[in-house]
């Protein structure tokens, strides 16, 4: 028989090792009840504005959703204060990434990343033929300096993130001008926000300033993580005119479904429910830390919605442990953080009854 030949590339990717769900957990360990922290998912779900949308019933849904999303990209150009032709979308900012990758990335060509940081940068890399520079966190954080000096001849693209997932850390507005400064203008500088509106406005940098000065800069941000619609799957990007088009070139008509648009547009328009939920998820964020501070349990300090916590060389076991008792984590081996859990900040009551599980387990571990 003759066997498919796939490119030799592919046998080579990293694997996405995806997280159970809440049903298979409840299933395995006889639970009623599961709390999903493992994923960044926004607990307070949309807008209400967008539930009340659904609640209306669907229509419309016979037709082709718009392709170049008219409505959301106008109505986000105002928001950000930059042209709509600057703006590109996708079925969640993976795909973007994908796009990007495809856009410029070839063999010979490099993209250099901090590591550990979010696979599908790799992936993208890599099934374009080009090679992969990483770069090691230092004290958890990008070290900008460390990837300006690993840029060479054959760089095409840089990714950074902040807040950087799994740590939580942020680059700063001294960082973030120090790479624009200092990398060839013909590198494509990707900036991924994912996680952006956790951060204290103290602790911000309005990045888009940035698009004004800097062509080779693309800024990615989601629709997934504040505003709660992550099952719909759409993210965009914002960069110079010429480069969006360069890469929407590549754009698959219809990408973004006719819900999604509508449930992003509608989110756009309810800033008195987003931020209420991010002066929550920050206190919460501040209380947890603090709640692990006071047993002197090792942690990174996070601006996003997320924290990573130290628990040992048996972290695979102190994660079974936690699931048996109906809470889901990330196990930080599979993020590059071998002896770390990465945990979602959820409702307050339930972040109280996790702290509460994980200081008494942490003792048992640690004994």
């Amino acid at each position: 028989m003759t066997k498919i030949k796939i490119k030799p590339c592919i046998a080579s990717l990293p694997e996405y090792i995806p997280g159970g769900t809440m049903e298979e957990i409840k299933e395995k360990y006889n639970l009623k009840e599961v709390y999903k922290l493992a994923s960044n998912e926004n607990i307070f779900g949309p807008s209400p504005r967008v539930t009340e949308y659904f609640k209306k019933g669907l229509s419309d849904i016979n037709y082709y959703p718009d392709s170049y999303c008219r409505q959301l990209r106008k109505k986000l150009g105002l928001k950000l204060g930059v042209a709509q032709d600057t703006i590109i979308f996708g079925n969640g900012t993976d795909q973007i990434i994908e796009m990007v990758c495809d856009a410029i990335l070839e063999k010979g060509k490099n993209i250099v990343i901090p590591h550990p940081t979010f696979l599908t940068y790799e992936k993208s890399a890599m099934k374009n033929g080009a090679d992969i520079l990483r770069v090691p966190l230092s004290g958890f954080r990008q070290n900008v300096s460390e990837i300006v000096q690993k840029a060479d001849e054959n760089t095409a693209i840089i990714f950074l993130t902040s807040p950087h997932n799994p740590t939580g850390t942020i680059i700063t507005r001294e960082e973030i001008e120090f790479v624009l400064k200092n990398i060839s203008s013909d590198v494509l500088i990707v900036l991924d926000e994912a996680y952006v509106e956790f951060v204290p406005d103290e602790f911000k940098t309005n990045s888009i300033d940035y698009l004004k000065k800097y062509n080779n800069l693309l800024i990615m941000r989601t629709f997934s993580k504040i505003y709660g619609i992550a099952g719909l799957r759409i993210g965009y990007g914002i960069g110079s005119a010429e480069v969006i088009s360069d890469i929407s070139k590549l754009m698959q008509p219809f990408v973004v479904n006719s819900i999604a648009q509508a449930a992003a547009l509608i989110s756009l328009e309810d800033d008195e429910n987003i931020i209420k939920n991010i002066n929550i998820i920050i206190s919460e964020r501040e209380k947890f830390c603090k709640k692990l501070e006071d047993e002197n349990i090792i942690f990174v300090q996070s601006y996003s919605n997320f924290v990573l916590i130290k628990t040992g060389d048996r972290s695979s076991e102190f994660s079974e442990e936690l699931l048996k008792k109906g809470f889901m984590v990330r196990n930080g081996e599979f993020l590059g953080f071998p002896g770390f859990i990465r945990v979602s900040l959820s409702l307050p009551e339930i972040n109280d009854k996790f702290t509460n599980l994980f200081v008494e387990l942490y003792k048992q571990f640690n004994n």
